[in-house]
């Protein structure tokens, strides 16, 4: 479990509360949840829930792009998750000095895209998975080097299973985990059949977000 760190303070609650706020809220941004994945042919892409044979996930999302500046109250949204993260990967790195040294590039970055996801009782990400793949896909996903989860509600007996490390992270409101992307970190999500829960997610990408954002731009 070294490599699975995991971040509680007022200010994670705090920002727990304020993403819970906009989700209910902004309904006109919620969408069938997508799982970033291996499809049943073997080939990485994405699978829309409820799509032909196991849909590995079922959630409702809503997506956040904090380059976007066309809606202002999921920008300021973004933003504030944005530095909470970064600040989330500045202690995890600071206590593990060697993990950057040995990063590619020397240098991480939280991804400026990155999800809302809401799970019913008896919905979740139900199939183990990573989350690195070779997808060419906006995220970048073959740069993930870490990948974060925010709880934004307790779920008892709810959060997120690791295989090889036979551990479970409790889903708890205001915990920030932080762990890698890659296949050493297999995990799914432990499904409540009695619970909603609520998360904001994404990646940390190895590089700088300047350099991101420049590929971006030049489509």
């Amino acid at each position: 479990m070294r490599l699975i760190g995991s971040f509680e303070d007022p200010g994670y609650v705090a920002l727990a509360d304020a993403a819970m706020a906009f989700f209910d809220r902004r309904t006109d941004l919620q969408r069938s949840g997508v799982a970033f994945s291996f499809g049943s042919d073997g080939d990485p892409g994405t699978r829309a829930a409820g799509a032909a044979g196991d849909p590995g996930k079922i959630s409702t999302d809503i997506s956040l792009v904090w380059i976007d500046r066309s809606d202002p109250e999921a920008q300021g949204l973004a933003d504030v998750i944005m530095r909470g993260v970064s600040a989330g990967l500045k202690r995890y790195l600071a206590e593990r000095p060697l993990f950057l040294t040995c990063c590619p590039e020397r240098s991480l970055f939280v991804n400026p895209i990155f999800n809302l996801q809401r799970y019913a009782p008896g919905e979740g990400f139900y199939s183990w998975h990573c989350d690195w793949n070779t997808s060419d896909e906006a995220t970048e996903p073959i740069r993930r080097v870490l990948a974060w989860i925010l709880y934004l509600n307790t779920v008892p007996d709810g959060g997120t299973e690791f295989h090889w490390q036979e551990h479970h992270e409790e889903a708890v409101k205001g915990k920030l985990a932080i762990f890698p992307a890659s296949l050493s970190h297999l995990h799914r999500g432990r499904v409540s059949q009695t619970h909603t829960k609520t998360i904001a997610t994404g990646w940390i990408n190895a590089g700088t977000l300047d350099a991101y954002v420049a590929r971006l731009a030049a489509g």
